[in-house]
């Protein structure tokens, strides 16, 4: 018997909305996966790859289909096969002397970014807050410009700006975007055609990366920098756009902290009861009128550029000035003649970029996480974003600054599930839950149970180091997955788990839409609900996983918001896919130019982060991936990461569907570079740092910036020759990112003579 179904793909690709599937079944077996309609036009056709290899995924030979239990020493690939009542018992045996040995919190769940359902990613999260363990929020990688953009807007790095962005359909409303270190053509198949719909509709693109992309090529210019520069391209762009008075002064004034005082003695933003005993604490501006500091409230009209002595209400004279002016003598040293010393782009070029930038009215920008994965990120983030804040384009259809896209959620109650009587697990940051596993602070972790990613394999950076002391310092380690990961193959407990289509689960992003169990699973898998439910069950608390994952998931769709009127999980089981809201105009993010912010302003300034000199977007070179550094000359080449079209970081990377367009990973290195080192187009070659090795085959690219090498993210660590790039990496990073600095790394290459 043959029929069709709906389900929803949902991996780490940053689809919006994520693609419906139809799935034709056969006699209990899925034969075909296609693309499937929605219940609006515009989203026809909507499969890359990835999604096609969903039928090789779900019956691969390697799918692990049993409970397994180490039996050799970690990583030695000896296994032993385990029921599931003694798997259970194991880890709730493991959790619960870890527990009294060192505290609930030093049993960590961390789960990456392998699949989206509400139920699958709040299974772990429910039951780690009822057992009161730790979780790992996100934080870490791509984590970088988001927590710059948190300090200019006040939108939370953690929604990755998506309600602060614009969707790609408002591009066409566009007269210029830039295309800032990214590259949708390959990491947004499915939904960057939005791009070249806007560029025949007269939209002009613009695309700045070291690296002549897919995107670049679409683009009508490409301006390629120097790794690492791009604050200082922006800074510079903003010396013109100021220097020409080509902002929009009235913006400034009214929405962003531009006219706020600063004292230039403590670099505090100045508040009115710092001038008067009577004050309550409001910002304070130069009044022209009146030719003095007053509250904001009471001030007609706010002066930009302010340098002045002010009397405070302790008697002391200090001298002020106003962001603005602060602004100004920051950007005094970014006219284009050093920015092209420091960028490599033209100062001729820097100056017509800003001034068409500032003349489209609108212009859009949309940072990539090339910019992000850095050392100063945020600091990069902020310095861009400054060039729409200067032009006046926040809230405005066409305008704006994404982190490559934008758009609102359905406000389903998430929460509903993972918080269970409102308990909730300690959370940590990737890098203090390294800290907490490494060296006991601020609390011991000893056991991770790892659950949809594999974050041994490339995430985790420095990984020599990490293979040394992290897993070196856990003494448990379990792994939900389909497959033997590189993560898995250093746990001590692995538990196969159920597929997209041998689960039931909601995906909500505009659209809500089922995931259906279309398939009994394969092997003795099961879905993370049921794993964490047996959990529950075994550790005594199986009250709070009594219910089915349909009474669950119509619980999370009972919501106060006037979108989820009538729907539940049974109008959802009809239809399999629900659009809610009244119209499908493009998102564009904080169009009443309301900010979360404490001044509620767009902040520039920010006096919380004076201790680490960054108050204003400064630009600050490389931590590690700089000439101005003395490892440069031992290390004259910078390492690059790009995604790859065919997989999701590692997820589909054993896919021969795949494996087909990309059989081998590859170094791209430029032509001269490759002179220089006596290296022949597909010659073996050897990157290496001080920190390790990879040997790898090489390709010749002109398109490659000279002075740098570039490795596509998420091969399998035995798909390399030797070695691998992940431990290249280094894992410095900056307080005020929260993210490993990923690209921020210098490398060496030589040919590997027989």
């Amino acid at each position: 018997m043959t029929h069709q179904d709906r389900s929803v793909c949902d991996p780490n690709c940053h689809a919006n909305p994520k693609c419906g599937l139809s799935v034709t079944i056969e006699d209990g077996k899925i034969t075909s996966v296609g693309s499937a309609d929605y219940p609006i036009p515009g989203y026809d056709n909507r499969i890359c790859l990835m999604g096609r290899s969903r039928l090789e995924y779900q019956y691969h030979p390697d799918r692990l289909q049993k409970p397994l239990r180490r039996v050799g020493a970690r990583g030695e690939g000896k296994w032993k096969e385990i029921s599931w009542d003694e798997a259970v018992s194991l880890f709730v045996q493991k959790q619960k002397e870890i527990a009294e040995k060192y505290g609930s919190r030093a049993v960590a769940f961390s789960q990456s970014t392998g699949a989206f359902g509400l139920l699958t990613r709040g299974s772990a999260l429910r039951y780690a807050g009822l057992t009161e363990g730790t979780s790992l929020r996100p934080s870490g990688v791509d984590f970088g410009v988001a927590k710059g953009l948190e300090y200019h807007f006040g939108i939370s790095a953690e929604s990755f700006f998506g309600p602060g962005g614009h969707a790609f359909t408002d591009t066409k409303n566009s007269n210029l975007t830039i295309i800032w270190g990214c590259n949708p053509a390959v990491t947004r198949s499915v939904d960057h055609s939005a791009l070249k719909h806007a560029r025949k509709s007269g939209t002009k693109l613009v695309c700045i990366d070291p690296v002549n992309s897919e995107t670049a090529k679409l683009c009508d210019e490409w301006i390629s920098l120097r790794p690492g520069s791009d604050g200082a391209l922006a800074l510079s762009m903003a010396h013109e756009i100021i220097r020409l008075e080509l902002f929009d002064r009235a913006f400034l004034l009214e929405h962003t902290n531009m006219p706020f005082l600063v004292d230039q003695e403590t670099g505090q933003l100045l508040k009115d009861n710092d001038i008067s005993a009577d004050g309550t604490g409001e910002y304070v501006v130069w009044c022209s009128d009146a030719d003095a500091a007053t509250p904001l409230s009471k001030a007609l009209t706010p002066k930009p550029a302010v340098l002045e002595n002010l009397t405070l209400a302790n008697g002391k004279t200090t001298s002020v000035a106003s962001v603005y002016q602060l602004t100004l003598d920051l950007i005094a040293d970014y006219a284009p003649e050093k920015a092209e010393a420091l960028t490599g782009v033209d100062a001729g070029l820097i100056t017509d970029l800003a001034k068409r930038f500032a003349a489209a009215c609108p212009a859009s920008i949309r940072i990539g996480y090339g910019v992000d994965r850095w050392y100063h990120a945020d600091l990069s983030g902020r310095a861009i974003a400054m060039l729409s804040c200067l032009c006046g384009y926040i809230g405005i259809p066409g305008g704006g600054v994404s982190l490559v896209d934008g758009g609102r959620s359905v406000p389903v109650k998430g929460s509903h599930f993972y918080s269970a009587d409102g308990k909730l697990p300690h959370f940590l940051s990737l890098m203090e839950a390294d800290q907490a596993v490494r060296e006991g602070t601020p609390y011991p972790i000893k056991m991770e149970c790892v659950s949809l990613g594999n974050p041994y394999n490339h995430v985790k950076p420095h990984r020599n180091k990490m293979l040394k002391e992290y897993i070196g310092s856990l003494e448990f380690i379990a792994v939900i997955d389909h497959f033997m990961t590189d993560t898995a193959k250093l746990a001590d407990l692995v538990l196969p788990a159920c597929t997209i289509f041998e689960r039931t689960d909601i995906v909500v992003d505009r659209f809500i839409q089922l995931q259906q169990r279309l398939v009994e699973p394969v092997g003795e898998a099961k879905s993370d609900f049921e794993i964490f439910q047996a959990f529950a069950h075994a550790y005594g608390i199986g009250e709070y996983f009594d219910k089915t994952e349909e009474e669950y998931i119509d619980r999370m769709l009972d919501g106060p918001s006037p979108l989820l009127k009538d729907i539940d999980f049974e109008r959802l089981k009809k239809e399999k896919v629900i659009y809610p809201w009244p119209s499908d105009e493009p998102f564009v993010g904080l169009q009443d130019r309301q900010f979360p912010t404490p001044s509620g302003r767009i902040e520039i300034y920010k006096d919380n982060q004076l201790d680490y000199g960054t108050a204003l977007p400064v630009f600050s070179e490389p931590v590690e991936a700089t000439p101005k550094n003395p490892l440069f000359k031992k290390y004259p080449l910078v390492l690059l990461s790009s995604h790859s079209r065919y997989r999701i970081h590692s997820t589909f990377a054993n896919m021969e569907t795949v494996r087909r367009h990309e059989p081998e990973p590859v170094v791209r290195i430029h032509p001269q570079d490759a002179r220089d080192r006596q290296i022949d187009n597909g010659a073996i070659v050897e990157l290496r740092n001080d920190r390790g090795s990879v040997k790898i085959k090489c390709k010749i690219d002109e398109g490659l910036r000279p002075g740098c090498v570039l490795v596509s993210e998420g091969h399998w660590i035995d798909q390399f020759i030797e070695g691998d790039p992940y431990g290249l990496t280094h894992d410095q990073y900056s307080p005020t990112t929260e993210n490993y600095a990923h690209y921020d790394v210098l490398v060496e290459m030589a040919a590997v003579r027989a």
